[in-house]
């Protein structure tokens, strides 16, 4: 099936391309053609036409660092700095979730968790993710249903965290085998489903277990995706217990490579800011989940000077309480420009590529921009909305004013997820009634108080 998205009124191929009054033409799961072209052949059975006058059509956003199980930790805290929100938040929650997995009772549940943070990260104009933490076969499952492009990272962790979280490493390795043999690269022979390996972060993880990743990694061409200096108080571990920072650390080890995207980078010396650039890590800024923790600022300005790609995320829910990327957008050029004092730090343009392209960089993924070859992960924006008009400069309008609920078309990998602001793929109420249910009755039923 063949879809043309006609008559766009606008068209975001990139932050420097914009294009007015034209067309895309999509085959299969790629970009065929974006300009004017002739519609003689409109009437052929196999192609599907979307009106796009009055829409800003733009690349898909991409969520480059979300944790999908929080989603069930929503409005929970907001007056916890991160190691007291480890203790008291998340992880009660994921020993719970451990439990049920060794009972064979976590699939259901954690299918519906995964099936509601993936809808609203959709309706927010969001293709493609990366998911760290709590790997279960039934998260992939949503994914595959659904129908969205997701990253799952595999995570590690053999340090700090109580000893119930703990794997073994031989847990480590049949885990990792398991999930790359069934979910990576799937479905064929389109896939929108991969699995990265995911260190939690350099001081819960063993030098012995990072270099395994490290090799794994090399070994079987994937990416890492890990937390790094996202405290202080990581940093100062770090000092005392490996001597390093952690940049430098890691790269002391021989951990760095260019497939690296390394979450949060908050608390970075100019030293390990040059490291970064030297092995072309990506980092990933989380703006509200870093605010919300009083963890810091990320020296974003810095790193796009320097000429590092920087991509977004929303982070965990727990920390942010949504997945909205045009928040998030928002929110990351408004907190670069108070920190530095100066309202030219950075501007709107280098915001929306971090959600889009240096996003796609991150993912190893070929989209982040509208050209011919490039996946069919599109968003179409609503542009006839009282807060839209008039219409000013379209990016600063698409980071600073659009709202998710602007969104009323989504594509991935060539197949409309949502259309006219409808779930097409699933029963978006059966999901939610499904969700009420399961989700309500397990959580209630446990010591983990929801609402206080």
């Amino acid at each position: 099936m063949k879809i043309l998205i006609k008559n766009a009124s606008y068209v975001v191929r990139d932050v420097n391309r914009i294009e007015k009054n034209v067309d895309i033409l999509i085959n299969g799961n790629k970009i065929s053609k974006v300009g004017e072209f002739s519609h003689t052949w409109l009437n052929k059975d196999d192609i599907k036409i979307i009106n796009a006058s009055g829409k800003a059509v733009i690349p898909g956003l991409i969520n480059t660092h979300t944790h999908l199980y929080q989603h069930l930790l929503k409005g929970h805290q907001d007056n916890l700095s991160l190691v007291k929100w480890c203790e008291k938040v998340t992880f009660p929650l994921i020993e719970l979730i451990l439990k049920e997995q060794s009972g064979g009772e976590a699939e259901i549940f954690s299918y519906y968790w995964s099936l509601l943070a993936s809808i609203e990260m959709l309706r927010n104009g969001v293709t493609t993710f990366i998911n760290l933490g709590l790997t279960l076969n039934s998260v992939f499952k949503a994914w595959e249903d659904i129908g969205i492009r997701g990253v799952g990272a595999i995570t590690y962790a053999d340090m700090w965290i109580p000893d119930k979280l703990k794997l073994k490493k031989r847990q480590f390795k049949e885990k990792t085998l398991r999930f790359i043999n069934r979910w990576h690269l799937t479905p064929s022979p389109n896939p929108h489903i991969y699995i990265m390996l995911g260190p939690s972060a350099p001081f819960l993880c063993s030098e012995n277990l990072l270099l395994w990743i490290r090799e794994q990694a090399t070994q079987k061409k994937m990416k890492i995706h890990t937390h790094l200096s996202e405290t202080q108080y990581e940093v100062e571990l770090m000092k005392k217990e490996k001597g390093y920072r952690p940049v430098e650390y890691l790269e002391n080890i021989g951990f760095l490579k260019s497939d690296v995207t390394a979450v949060h980078c908050v608390h970075l010396n100019e030293k390990e800011l040059g490291i970064i650039k030297k092995y072309k890590v990506i980092p990933v800024h989380c703006p509200k989940s870093n605010m919300k923790l009083a963890s810091g600022i990320a020296p974003v300005n810095k790193m796009i000077t320097m000429g590092i790609d920087v991509a977004l995320g929303t982070d965990g829910s727990a920390s942010n309480d949504n997945q909205d990327i045009f928040e998030e957008m928002r929110i990351a050029s408004f907190l670069q420009k108070v920190a530095s004092n100066s309202a030219a730090a950075i501007s709107a343009k280098d915001v929306f590529k971090m959600a889009t392209e240096c996003g796609a960089l991150a993912c190893g993924i070929n989209a982040g921009t509208i050209d011919e070859g490039r996946l069919a992960d599109i968003a179409l924006i609503n542009l006839n909305q009282p807060h839209l008009l008039p219409l000013g400069d379209l990016i600063n309008m698409i980071v600073y004013c659009v709202r998710g609920s602007d969104v009323e078309t989504v594509l991935v990998n060539g197949q409309i997820i949502i259309r006219n602001g409808k779930l097409t793929t699933l029963s978006e109420e059966e999901i939610i009634k499904e969700a009420k249910k399961i989700i309500g009755n397990k959580l209630n039923n446990t010591g983990i108080i929801i609402n206080n």
